[in-house]
C-alpha cells in the first residue's frame, strides 16, 4: 500500500512507509494513528469503481481530498460515445468467448452415442441465446444442470 505526505493541501511525496521514512523502524503490528497524524501521512487510493460503459477510471497526478483525508491517483470520467461502443463490443466478445467455452465443455454430452436430456438441451440453447440479452455488463448466465 502506498501513502502520501501532505503539506496543507499539497501532496509532497508518495510511496511505501519504507520509501517515505527510510531511516525509521516500524513494528510488526504496523503504523499507529499518532505517527500518521504527526507526519501528515494519508492513504493513497489507487483504484475506484465505475459503471462501464458510461464511465472509465483514469490515472492522474496525486491529489488530496481534505474532506476524506485521502490522496487519489485515479478519477472517474465519463466515456465518449466512441469509447462506449468500443467497450460494449469488447464486452460482447468476452461474453462470446466465455459462452463458447461453456458450450465446448458440454459438447461431449451431445455426441451421437448419448441421449441429451431436456435439461442439457435447454442449458445449451440458453448459452447460445446469451447474446440476445441487452446488457453485456449484466449477463444472466443459465444454471448448469446437475
Amino acid at each position: 500500500m502506498n501513502y502520501a505526505i501532505i503539506d496543507g493541501t499539497t501532496v509532497k511525496s508518495t510511496g511505501t512507509f519504507q520509501e517515505l521514512f527510510p531511516d525509521t523502524s516500524f513494528s510488526a503490528t504496523g503504523i499507529n494513528a499518532d505517527f500518521l497524524k504527526d507526519n501528515n501521512v494519508v492513504e493513497i487510493i489507487e483504484a475506484l469503481d465505475c459503471t462501464e460503459p458510461t464511465q472509465k477510471v483514469i490515472t492522474v497526478s496525486p491529489y488530496y481530498v481534505q474532506s476524506e483525508d485521502k490522496v487519489y491517483t485515479v478519477k472517474v470520467e465519463s466515456t465518449t460515445a466512441d469509447e462506449q461502443t468500443t467497450l460494449i463490443n469488447q464486452q460482447w466478445e468476452n461474453i462470446r468467448v466465455e459462452r463458447d467455452s461453456k458450450l465446448l465443455a458440454t459438447d461431449w454430452r451431445a455426441s451421437s452415442d448419448l441421449t441429451l436430456s431436456d435439461a442439457w438441451k435447454n442449458y445449451r440453447q440458453a448459452l447460445r441465446d446469451i447474446t440476445t440479452q441487452s446488457d453485456p455488463f449484466n449477463i444472466t448466465w443459465p444454471t448448469k444442470p446437475s
